[in-house]
Order: C-alpha cells, then sequence, then structure tokens
C-alpha cells in the first residue's frame, strides 16, 4: 500500500513514527513523511493516527476498518482455550459454504511475520474428493508401516524420514495402529468430518510455517466459538508435505508447502471437563 499525510491534520504527535516497524515514517523539515522503500504494509501509521491525517492511496480498494470496542475479558479468552478440544467425532451434517466462509475468515487476521500475509487455504466439502485424499493419504502410511516392519532392509524407512514429512517418533510409533484402523473402516485421518482445511503458503515467504500455524489455531478456536468442532490432523499434512504430487493433486500451487490440516464439522461429543495442563515452565529473573 501507498500512505500520504495531510499535513493539516497532522498535529506532529508523531505516534506513527513511534509505531513503525521498518522506520519509514519519518520527520522531514517540520513534517511526517512516509517512504515506501521497505514498508511492509502493515498500516500501523493510519491505524494509530489520532486526527485521521494518513491515507491510503494505493490500492484503491483497500479499507481499515473501526477498531473494535468490544473484546473478549482475559475470563471469556481462557474459558475459550479451555473449552476447545480436538474433535475426533462429527455428526453426518454438511457445513454450508457461509458457515465455511465466516468459519475460515479468521485466518487473515492472525499476525505473520514481516505482514507477509500469506496463509492460503483450500477447502474440500466434496466427500469425493475428501475420499481421494483420505485414500491417497493412507497409502502413503500403508507404505510407511510396511517399512516399519521391514527390519531386513532399514534403507526402506530412510527413504521416509529424509527430506519434508519426517515426522517425530512419537507420530511415528502410531502409524501401524493408525493403519490397522483405516483398515477396519475407522476414518483415524478426517474422523468423517464434512470439511477439511489444507493451509498452505508459498515456501519463500518469510516464516511461512508460523503464519499457517497461527491460521490453525484460530480456525480452530473460531469453531468452537461458532459451536463447531475441529481437528487439526498432523498425518495429513506430513503426508502432504512429503507428497508433491498430491498437494498438485488438491490444487496446492508448484511453489507452496502444506503446513496445516483440519478437519472440521459439527461435534457429535460433547466434553464436561477441562482436562489437566501441567504448569508451565517458567524463569524468573
Amino acid at each position: 500500500m501507498r500512505f500520504e499525510v495531510d499535513q493539516d491534520k497532522c498535529i506532529m504527535c508523531r505516534a506513527c513514527i513511534a509505531t513503525c516497524p521498518t522506520d519509514m515514517v519519518r520527520e522531514k523539515r517540520g513534517a511526517i513523511k512516509i517512504s515506501f522503500v521497505a514498508c511492509i504494509d502493515c498500516g500501523h501509521c493510519m491505524a494509530i493516527c489520532p486526527e485521521g491525517a494518513i491515507s491510503v492511496t494505493e490500492p484503491g480498494d483497500a479499507r481499515f476498518l473501526p477498531a473494535p470496542e468490544e473484546v473478549a475479558s482475559p475470563e471469556h479468552l481462557l474459558a475459550l482455550l479451555q473449552r476447545r478440544r480436538t474433535v475426533r467425532r462429527f455428526r453426518d451434517q454438511p457445513l454450508d459454504r457461509d458457515t465455511l466462509e465466516r468459519l475460515t475468515d479468521v485466518a487473515r487476521w492472525v499476525p505473520t511475520a514481516a505482514n507477509c500475509q500469506c496463509q492460503e487455504l483450500r477447502v474440500l466439502t466434496d466427500q469425493k474428493a475428501i475420499g481421494r485424499l483420505r485414500d491417497a493419504v493412507v497409502h502413503y502410511y500403508r507404505a510407511y508401516a510396511e517399512a516399519l516392519a521391514d527390519r531386513e532392509h532399514p534403507e526402506r524407512l530412510e527413504q521416509f524420514q529424509s527430506g519434508e514429512g519426517a515426522m517425530h517418533e512419537h507420530i511415528l510409533a502410531a502409524v501401524p495402529a493408525f493403519v490397522k484402523n483405516i483398515d477396519a473402516g475407522r476414518d483415524r485421518l478426517f474422523f468423517d468430518a464434512p470439511a477439511v482445511v489444507v493451509i498452505h503458503a508459498a515456501r519463500d515467504e518469510v516464516l511461512p510455517e508460523t503464519a499457517c500455524d497461527y491460521a490453525a489455531l484460530a480456525i480452530s478456536l473460531m469453531a468452537e466459538s461458532m459451536g463447531l468442532g475441529s481437528c487439526i490432523t498432523a498425518y495429513a499434512h506430513l503426508a502432504l508435505q512429503a507428497l508433491p504430487e498430491l498437494r498438485a493433486r488438491i490444487g496446492i500451487p508448484e511453489g507452496n508447502q502444506v503446513y496445516a490440516v483440519l478437519a472440521v464439522g459439527h461435534p457429535a461429543e460433547e466434553y464436561r471437563l477441562v482436562p489437566h495442563r501441567r504448569e508451565l515452565r517458567m524463569r524468573w529473573e
């Protein structure tokens, strides 16, 4: 974006200078000037100006919204975090597009490094498309499980454990059970959810994985607030990371990587207690 300063409105409070993360807002000859050399389009200068002296010149469709006056209380925010559970049973009830758009729109408001806003979504609601993705991921893990069981040929496992998609040993240990559950007819990947949200970003963006992880958390919290349930499924995103042909098959651009996958829908289970969490490990100085 490009910004301009109405010098007649400006009272030289210098709040815009203090807030600019890239030092592109400066005072020159008694006036505020905004450079665009390293501007990251965060809009903090315009958002903080008490006199409305800063405006957008490009692009013309850029919209700044009034800052919400009502926000969640600390108690309400804590309650939302405590209530959120990973849901693994969903009702056989589709989600309409309006609901999904409201649910996923929160992903664009999360923090991103250098304001890159790199997170992108691929939303699957067609059950045949979800089934094809499930089958491809299961095929990958079935081969993975066979490699785990083949003690005579450790090089088979090394093929899975090298490069993108390599797994933490905790997840790795559960692969055989995951495959057995699938073979027994239990969907342990998407849990028969009516919708699957794939979160991806260009690899060359600034900290793309962090942006996508924040987006996944925002969607899961929004789901809880809307009476929906979600499950962030690592098995799916790890398989998609390892299989470029599968990414291409579901419409992920060639230069992008998948960093999170969520199953979402109406929960078929209700939790009545908040499970125990250990105390934070903290040091004070």
